[in-house]
């Protein structure tokens, strides 16, 4: 009997939880109202003229439609409110069932969703404690906790999952959050009645000294001032746990309380409690109460029996509603399809042509749009090798034919008609390449460079051995040498210098080059000239490094890195 009575006054308390998850539910339902549904709208209607039994068959129906259109959010909302019902109704394991659906379509990382996960999982958590399942239980009231958005909220999770504990008989661990819950409560409202109530009706089962009555007596004064009668039944029901066995007539007057108290609010499950209270302290009177205690009980299970089974066939003529209009819908369909086939395959065939025509068009232009744009870049690539071929040859080769002619008095006539011969030979056929030895080239350099010195201009040539040279390629090597002769011709232009230093160093698998002058250098205000940008150019397309220092009076330096071909 004792079990029993626990057992009524645990599934009492989860009630209480339940109906005020619904109506914090109903609260951001209003929020998110979507007044275009008229299944939702029905539903909300019904639910709140108390006729959970419409309203549930109308949140089934506005749930699918919902899903339909891709919101899952309210269809989650209709599937919660839809498990709320079955747990007042008893069917703890259709309310399991339900929850476990909206869990589905919840988003655990979507913010606006918290609200939803903390009812539903709470709401698991109420169903699984209502078949005994404590453990399972407890683990949902936690996540219900992580999700609660407010302080309000995860008190509610909180104390439910107390409710469990003390179910369980995990005293220590219930009292640890009802005395939580007490500092945190405000102690305005009738909800520190409860936490006050349930802190004291747990700490004497662990603390022998304490001496709840106090504190029991708290609460119920703020609960009768509050005209609260379900929290004023739940005050009777702890003093009459902490009388029985110790004071019998203390233990009858808070039985007889419950009982009349129960009648008062006409809750029947508040009803068998109090009776089976009765029962257990009148042993005159315990035939009488019994009766009155199976009679509530076998009306409660019968009602519970039979929401279950109303329940269960209105979720089976839904669900075999929603097949009938699938069924219809496909057949409509089939029809539809037959009808427009001939009509679709030829608009198809049209539309095929139409595009693969449009395609060629298009694709013929692009082509020839193409095809002439390639052949203008070539004519513009080809044209512009061969101004630079001329630029670099002939016309920096005449300048140094001009500058030798300029600073030497004497000179050999029949050595300038062979050079004039050369820049000749080279302006006839721009592209012919002369084959040279290795030891060839570095005379070659030597020669380039200090064709530019003369009385006033003094050279010096540092490192320029053959062996140095031996890793350039041909086409790299020709790019030097028109790399120095734009340096030369650039510093007898403009640089005023008496001295050059050209130093050359074989280092960490680069050619390192060094050029220096005491020239007036470069101002800020001057931009650097074509013959520097191109040797810039150069360097870039050799993969190499240019570094260019220059300081209005104090010279110019130059350094040049080429990479050396790996063996």
């Amino acid at each position: 009997m004792r079990c029993q009575l626990f057992t009524l006054l645990f599934s009492i308390l989860l009630l209480l939880a339940c109906h005020s998850e619904r109506q914090k539910l109903a609260e951001t339902d209003s929020k998110l109202a979507v007044d275009s549904n008229k299944n939702y709208a029905k539903a909300n209607s019904f639910l709140e003229l108390g006729r959970y039994d419409s309203s549930f068959v109308y949140f089934d129906l506005a749930s699918d439609d919902f899903i339909q259109e891709g919101d899952s959010l309210h269809a989650a909302i209709c599937l919660i409110q839809m498990a709320i019902t079955l747990f007042d109704e008893g069917d703890y394991y259709g309310a399991q069932e339900t929850s476990l659906e909206a869990d589905k379509l919840l988003d655990s990382l979507n913010q606006a969703h918290s609200d939803l996960l903390a009812f539903n999982y709470n709401n698991l958590g109420n169903a699984i404690s209502g078949y005994g399942d404590n453990e399972t239980a407890i683990a949902y009231y936690d996540l219900a906790i992580q999700y609660a958005a407010n302080k309000i909220d995860e008190q509610t999770y909180k104390n439910n999952k107390a409710v469990t504990l003390f179910s369980a008989k995990r005293y220590k661990e219930a009292f640890l959050i009802h005395k939580e819950n007490l500092k945190s409560a405000d102690k305005k409202d009738k909800n520190y009645a409860r936490c006050i109530s349930n802190y004291a009706n747990t700490r004497w089962r662990i603390d022998k000294a304490y001496n709840p009555l106090p504190d029991l007596h708290k609460a119920l004064k703020i609960r009768l001032d509050e005209s609260d009668d379900s929290g004023v039944n739940s005050s009777y029901s702890h003093l009459f746990e902490y009388h029985d066995g110790r004071n019998l007539d203390s233990a009858r007057i808070y039985a007889s309380k419950s009982f009349n108290t129960a009648n008062k609010i006409q809750v029947s499950t508040d009803q068998i409690n109090a009776a089976e209270k009765l029962i257990k302290v009148n042993s005159d009177s315990s035939k009488y109460y019994f009766q009155i205690y199976k009679h509530l009980s076998d009306s409660v299970r019968m009602a519970r029996l039979k929401a279950r089974n109303q329940y269960a066939l209105i979720r089976y003529e839904a669900e075999k509603n929603k097949i009938d209009n699938l069924k219809l819908q496909k057949d409509v369909l089939d029809r539809d399809l037959r009808i427009s086939k001939e009509r679709v395959i030829m608009v198809a065939v049209i539309g095929f042509v139409l595009s693969a025509l449009t395609f060629f068009i298009l694709w013929a232009k692009r082509r020839k749009q193409k095809i002439t744009m390639e052949a203008e870049n070539k004519v513009r690539e080809i044209q512009l090798k061969t101004s630079k071929k001329v630029h670099d040859v002939v016309a920096n080769g005449i300048y140094r034919v001009m500058t030798e002619l300029e600073y030497k008095n004497d000179f050999n006539k029949h050595e300038l008609l062979d050079k004039l011969e050369v820049m000749y030979e080279k302006s006839r056929d721009i592209s012919h390449e002369t084959k040279e030895s290795e030891e060839g080239f570095a005379i070659d350099v030597s020669t380039l460079i200090k064709s530019f010195a003369n009385e006033s201009v003094h050279i010096f040539i540092v490192g320029n051995d053959p062996h140095i040279w031996n890793k350039l390629s041909k086409n790299t090597k020709n790019e030097v040498l028109i790399i120095f002769q734009e340096l030369l011709v650039n510093m007898r232009k403009h640089s005023l210098a008496n001295e050059v230093i050209f130093r050359f160093k074989e280092q960490d698998n680069f050619l390192n080059i060094f050029y220096q002058d005491n020239g007036i250098g470069f101002t800020k205000e001057r931009k650097i000239g074509n013959g520097l940008r191109n040797t810039g150019n150069r360097m870039e397309r050799l993969k190499g490094k240019f570094n260019f220092v220059s300081e209005r009076g104090k010279g110019v330096k130059i350094e040049l890195n080429l990479p050396l071909p790996q063996n």
